[in-house]
């Protein structure tokens, strides 16, 4: 072969490699990224739950147990944190 036509194919060969490289990485990024993604929003549900809680804690402290749990704000942090809760199940 000739130097004027082997540069020319070992340099398309690295290409098409190079371009198959940055497809095959950016597709497995994607997947990681998705993984990411889904543990961030579960770790953000958690978190929202055990602060629903201690607001909770926080009421029953203050106004005491029984007069706690009569509270508006008591049971609409309970049903918030039923609902995070259902949805942390998923």
């Amino acid at each position: 072969m000739k130097v004027t036509t082997l540069v020319p194919t070992i340099v398309g060969t690295f290409a098409i490699i190079g371009g198959l490289y940055s497809l095959d990485a950016t597709y497995a990024r994607s997947e990681q990224l998705c993984k990411v993604e889904q543990r961030l929003d579960r770790k953000i549900l958690m978190d929202e739950a055990r602060a629903t809680q201690r607001r909770q804690w926080d009421i029953l402290r203050y106004h005491g147990e029984e007069d706690g749990r009569k509270l508006r704000e008591y049971r609409e942090l309970e049903q918030q944190r039923q609902m995070i809760l259902r949805e942390l199940e998923r």
